[in-house]
């Protein structure tokens, strides 16, 4: 019963989703743009990702209030997809479409596309609407993929709320109060974050260019947001990767954190099949078990697992149990403080130099002391 009433629902908001694209075609939409997703992909095959959008007119500033920050985040969960119209991917001249779906998302896999056109470390494609009824498209946008190089030593699988930015996700008001009232500008690095980072992708060598992907259970209606941080941090560009929260046929609103953050990064591993990968996330928000099962499918392939331990006097015995398990496939774990303690243990596993990891110490207490001053 419950599985024929969702899809009952789905299919009339489907329907529903059509009446209104057919009757915006006819009295006009405002402007609309293609939001395009960093992706990754490699020499021999390329994916393609975003959605098509009433375009919003969100641009956050520092000097922005609570109350306008919290009308930008309104709007973005507000939006207006375009569904059911195809969008021209163009890549050194040779073009393909993808359609976009009853939400305004398309996903598009570019199989063997010609080996001169795809670059190290990015390939940049165009997104073009071909619909001609939609006056007010902008011409076109640019999407990034992420091809890596050749000389990679490994790469980092990062999550977001708490492990790179403060949300206070422990805490029910505190994790409202910043994602409702803050912007990118206004959102809080934790210590040493961007330090670390970019030691880990400098790697041991000092020299490698190691890609990130940043894995959030974060909705794709706040992608501007986190790429937006992630930029103005100087954390490494890399995928943003979230997840679709809405009605589908075969679930409600969206999938179980643990399982969708461990297929995001297996299938990371399955693209690239010698690539092996650092894991970094939180103790709030289950990347315990999550990283647990790609260590147990993968074990050759997790150099190190770190956790952000957001409660350290008050761990379950059912984390601690999963944490005993990680000795079991010999991929090492460390539960951590700060940027200070990571780089220490990532030091001891030789993913970073000597000079970075000395560095990334002095930042992190430099940050802390600033955030310190400012509270």
């Amino acid at each position: 019963m419950q599985k024929t009433t969702r899809r009952l629902l789905y299919r009339s908001l489907r329907r529903c989703a059509t009446l209104i694209h057919r009757y915006k075609r006819w009295r006009g939409y405002s402007p609309v743009t293609v939001q395009p997703y960093m992706t990754y992909g490699t020499s021999e095959e390329l994916w393609v990702a975003g959605r098509l959008l009433e375009a919003k007119g969100i641009q956050g500033h520092i000097e922005d209030s609570n109350w306008k920050n919290f009308l930008h985040m309104m709007r973005r969960y507000r939006s207006s997809e375009i569904p059911f119209t195809r969008i021209n991917i163009t890549l050194e001249g040779e073009v393909h479409s993808a359609k976009t779906d009853a939400h305004g998302y398309f996903h598009y896999h570019w199989k063997r596309p010609a080996k001169d056109s795809v670059k190290q470390p990015w390939t940049e494609l165009m997104l073009q609407p071909t619909d001609a009824e939609i006056a007010k498209a902008q011409p076109y946008t640019i999407a990034e993929v992420s091809v890596p190089n050749d000389n990679v030593e490994f790469g980092v699988v990062s999550d977001v709320d708490d492990t790179i930015m403060q949300t206070g996700a422990t805490s029910f008001l505190r994790h409202a109060k910043t994602v409702l009232l803050n912007n990118a500008h206004s959102r809080v690095l934790l210590p040493g974050t961007s330090e670390f980072y970019k030691a880990l992708q400098k790697g041991v060598s000092g020299k490698a260019n190691n890609p990130f992907y940043y894995v959030s259970s974060s909705p794709w209606n706040i992608y501007d947001l986190i790429a937006e941080f992630i930029h103005l941090n100087g954390l490494p560009k890399g995928p943003v990767l979230l997840k679709d929260f809405g009605l589908r046929e075969d679930r409600w609103f969206k999938s179980g954190h643990e399982s969708y953050k461990t297929g995001r990064i297996e299938a990371i591993l399955k693209t690239y099949p010698s690539l092996k990968l650092v894991l970094i996330g939180d103790s709030g928000q289950k990347d315990v078990y999550a990283y647990l099962q790609v260590a147990k499918d993968f074990p050759d392939r997790i150099l190190a697992v770190y956790i952000r331990d957001l409660t350290p006097d008050n761990r379950s015995e059912k984390m601690m149990a999963a944490v005993s398990e990680y000795a079991d496939y010999q991929v090492p774990f460390a539960f951590i403080r700060d940027a200070g303690d990571a780089v220490e243990h990532a030091r001891s596993l030789n993913l970073v130099t000597h000079e970075a990891a000395e560095k990334v110490k002095q930042d992190a207490e430099e940050d802390q002391k600033q955030q310190n001053d400012r509270n």
